[in-house]
C-alpha cells in the first residue's frame, strides 16, 4: 500500500464475534457489522511495517476511532495515535464541528525497518486512551480527560470520547509528505485485551 496520500483503510466497529480478525490477503475488507462497540470500549491490535516515518514536521495518524460526541449536536470526535516531530509518536484528539486539535507528545520513536506490534484501548466512559508497542505500554501515550494542550478550546481542552462507530487504520499525513510503503497485518478489534501474535 502506498501511503502519504489521502485515504486510509476503514473498519466499522460492531458486534462481530470476539477476536474477529482481518489479515492481509484474506479477501475481506474491514471488520464488524456496524454499530457501537460493547460498552463503548475498543481494544485493537495491528502489526505494522514502515521503512520510514513521515518527514519532520509532518503530522500523521495510523489509528483513529471516531463517532458522534454525546451532548454536542453535529460534533464528531476522533481519538488518534500517530506522530509528528522527528519521527516521535503522539496521541491526538480532534473534532469535526468544534475546534480542538489536542496533542500529547511522546519521546518514543515510530519503529521503522521492522514489523512492530501496536495495541490500543479506547475507553469511552472513562475518556481514556492507552497504547502498547511490542507488548509494552508507552506511558507518554496515555491520556485521560485531557492531553498536553489544544490548538482550539471549544471543549475547554477536554478529550471527550465519542460513541465509537468507526476505526480507521492506515497512514494519513496532514501536510505535504513523501510517498512511502506500509504493510499492515494481523488486525484485530475486540472488547478485551488481545496481545501480540507469537
Amino acid at each position: 500500500m502506498r501511503v502519504g496520500a489521502p485515504g486510509a483503510a476503514r473498519a466499522r466497529v460492531g458486534r462481530a464475534g470476539a477476536g474477529e480478525a482481518v489479515r492481509a490477503g484474506a479477501g475481506r475488507e474491514g471488520a464488524g457489522q456496524g454499530g457501537a462497540a460493547a460498552g463503548n470500549v475498543i481494544y485493537g491490535r495491528m502489526m505494522i511495517h514502515m521503512e520510514q516515518a513521515a518527514n519532520d514536521g509532518v503530522h500523521w495518524t495510523m489509528i483513529q476511532g471516531s463517532g458522534p460526541l454525546e451532548g454536542h449536536d453535529g460534533v464528531t470526535a476522533h481519538y488518534r495515535y500517530g506522530g509528528m516531530h522527528q519521527g516521535k509518536m503522539m496521541a491526538n484528539y480532534e473534532t469535526s464541528g468544534a475546534a480542538t486539535d489536542g496533542w500529547n507528545n511522546a519521546q518514543d520513536l515510530m519503529p521503522t525497518g521492522r514489523w512492530a506490534c501496536m495495541e490500543w484501548r479506547f475507553d469511552g466512559p472513562q475518556n481514556e486512551m492507552r497504547f502498547w508497542l511490542d507488548g509494552e505500554e508507552l506511558p507518554e501515550m496515555y491520556v485521560k480527560d485531557e492531553g498536553q494542550g489544544c490548538g482550539g478550546h471549544a471543549l475547554d481542552d477536554q478529550w471527550l470520547a465519542p460513541t465509537f462507530e468507526q476505526m480507521f487504520l492506515g497512514w494519513e499525513s496532514y501536510q505535504q509528505d513523501d510517498a512511502r510503503e506500509a504493510w499492515i497485518d494481523d488486525v484485530v478489534l475486540d472488547d478485551a485485551p488481545i496481545g501480540c501474535p507469537e
